[in-house]
């Protein structure tokens, strides 16, 4: 027996009631598991924290107690098994429609109510006039490329001058609160980039104009939200010895850079390569906007009813996104909001317009694979994972097996199927000059003012791309 099953029904203002039913022996365990965790927190005489029996926790704290507890910290995935279940489109978080009650042995029964993606009616699209840029590569990208280039095979010499920013200074340093050295602010050798912002603010600003040989006590204040609590906020004053100055040489852009570092025979053909290579990303990405263009030209002729509430947990969930993307590459989130100059609350709310059109987006390629029946065969899908990897087959094939073991097949069909819905769009649309998309859509109709006294919002947030 499936250890979580679900009935789906519709509800008003685009929301779908669940109802789940858990099996006994799956509560059972999850009752058990609470117990285990309770038991590590409570206090009974006779035995050591940590160490009461699960059993002896349960019959102390009450089973209506632990059932709570255990519904608290299962919930969530019960919950995710029955959305695999279920054939919805949530938009936010589900909310419990009453606390549930559970006897022993039974069956546990509870719904959820749930915002859903709102249904869309498309209309005739056939032909839809759609603005498409001109590719226009930037005229500098060459040179910046060379420039990175130049500077990936640079290499660094002693120099007698005095230091300016951009240089390296090979220095020792000792650093001292309140006279006496402190942990981790020593160091011998160490070569620092000026202006690299490496160490604290202040730092490399007093090593400026030095040269080899020179000692300089620097002073500093460590920030307040410094990592190391001991120091933060602190002053502190560092004994630096200039050992060296090292001046960045660069390579000239020769033939011979070319041969020897990028196995290229001469630099006209390293830049026809990088010419060619963003050139073609410049057209990848006109064809990537127009293809959205289309799918928001499409959506927003489209009638959908969006609930407000829907529109707010959405933004809301484009920066749990945003925040998750930031935290995985070693960005604060909180950082990054300061930099911004806002508050999560007030980003979450600029981000409603966008929110708003990629459900918009979302409803009308929804309906639309609904429309046109879209089916995908398991060709297909190894197919469009070869063109993605950009390997050859039986890696597809492998990956393909990766995806079914791993049950990522519903989100695999979906992703693909939109995909072949947005071809059948860009091949019924007619592309017209953007500038000539631009001008029309400036021109004033009764029917453009209708829209936007509703607000319907034109953001050009584009998911999963």
């Amino acid at each position: 027996m499936t250890p979580v099953t679900v009935s789906t029904s519709e509800l008003p203002e685009a929301k779908a009631k669940l109802e789940i039913e858990v099996s006994a022996d799956t509560v059972e365990h999850a009752i058990k598991h609470a117990a285990e965790h309770m038991a590590e927190e409570i206090k009974i005489p006779g035995f050591r924290q940590g160490k009461v029996p699960p059993d002896l926790a349960l019959q102390r704290l009450g089973h209506e107690a632990v059932f709570e507890h255990a519904f608290d910290e299962s919930v969530g995935s019960w919950y995710g098994e029955a959305l695999d279940q279920a054939d919805i489109a949530p938009i936010g978080s589900p909310s419990l429609a009453e606390p549930p009650t559970y006897e022993q042995g039974e069956p546990l029964k509870f719904e959820l109510e749930v915002p859903v993606r709102p249904a869309a009616e498309v209309g005739d699209y056939d032909g839809i006039e759609v603005g498409k840029k001109e590719a226009a590569p930037d005229a500098t990208a060459v040179d910046s490329e060379l420039e990175v280039m130049r500077d990936r095979f640079s290499k660094l010499v002693d120099v007698e001058r005095a230091s300016q920013g951009g240089d390296h200074v090979d220095i020792n340093f000792l650093g001292k609160l309140n006279g006496e050295p402190f942990e981790g602010g020593a160091g011998n050798d160490y070569v620092l980039e000026l202006g690299s912002g490496s160490f604290i603010p202040g730092f490399e600003e007093q090593l400026v104009g030095k040269k080899a040989g020179e000692d300089v006590e620097v002073k500093v204040t460590f920030p307040t939200d410094y990592g190391a609590e001991h120091l933060a906020g602190q002053e502190a004053v560092f004994e630096v010895k200039i050992n060296s100055v090292k001046e960045k040489e660069l390579p000239e852009l020769t033939d011979e850079f070319a041969a020897e570092n990028l196995g290229y025979d001469t630099l006209a053909e390293l830049k026809d390569e990088i010419s060619g290579r963003i050139a073609e990303q410049a057209e990848k990405e006109v064809e990537r906007e127009y293809r959205w263009a289309v799918v928001d030209a499409v959506a927003k002729q489209a009638t959908i009813e969006i609930p407000k509430g829907h529109v707010h947990s959405r933004a809301h969930e484009l920066w749990q996104e945003l925040a998750m993307s930031l935290a995985q590459r070693g960005i604060d989130p909180r950082a990054y909001l300061q930099a911004m100059g806002q508050g999560e609350h007030e980003f979450i709310e600029n981000a409603e317009g966008d929110a708003e059109q990629t459900i918009r987006r979302e409803a009308t390629i929804a309906a639309l694979i609904d429309k046109l029946d879209i089916e995908l065969t398991d060709d297909e899908m190894v197919d469009a994972i070869a063109e993605d990897m950009d390997e050859g087959r039986d890696s597809a094939e492998e990956q393909f097996k990766a995806i079914q073991e791993a049950g990522g097949m519903k989100q695999l069909q979906q992703e693909l199927k939109a995909r072949k819905v947005i071809d059948h769009l860009v091949e019924k649309a007619k592309p017209i000059p953007f500038e000539q998309a631009e001008a029309r859509d400036a021109i004033w109709t009764p029917e453009k003012e209708e829209a936007e006294k509703k607000g319907d919002g034109e953001g050009l947030w584009t998911p999963g791309s």
